[in-house]
C-alpha cells in the first residue's frame, strides 16, 4: 500500500511539474525561473506537509510523493534543514556542497558519455 500512495502521489507531482515547466517555455526570460519556483514551492510545501500532518500514509502521499515527483529539491532542503537543526553544521555544510558539486560533475560527466 505504501509503495501505491508514493507512486500516485509521484505520478501527480511530476505531471503537474511537467504542465508548468511546459507553459514557463513559452515565455522569452533566458533563466530557468519556474524550476526556482518549483523548487522553493517543492521545499515550502514539503515544510509544510512534515510539520502539520501526522498521518503516515498522508505524508507519503504527499510528502515523499507529490513533493517528490514535483521535485527532489524540497527533499534536498529537508534533509539539510533536519541536520541544521540537529546543530550538526559541519554535515550540513559538506551535504550541501557536496550534493551542488558533484551533482553537477555528475551531469557533466553524463553527458560525456
Amino acid at each position: 500500500m505504501n509503495v501505491l500512495l508514493v507512486a500516485l502521489g509521484s505520478t501527480v507531482g511530476a505531471c503537474f511539474r511537467n504542465e508548468l515547466t511546459v507553459a514557463s517555455r513559452k515565455t522569452k526570460i533566458d533563466f530557468p525561473w519556474m524550476t526556482l519556483l518549483i523548487n522553493i514551492a517543492g521545499s515550502f510545501i514539503l515544510g509544510l506537509v512534515t510539520a502539520k500532518i501526522n498521518n503516515k500514509a498522508m505524508l507519503l502521499f504527499l510528502g515523499t510523493g507529490i513533493c517528490g515527483g514535483f521535485t527532489t529539491f524540497g527533499t534536498f532542503n529537508f534533509e539539510l534543514s533536519q541536520l541544521w537543526f540537529q546543530k550538526r553544521y559541519v554535515s550540513c555544510f559538506v551535504y550541501f556542497i557536496a550534493a551542488y558539486v558533484f551533482g553537477i560533475l555528475g551531469y557533466i560527466i553524463g553527458m560525456q558519455f
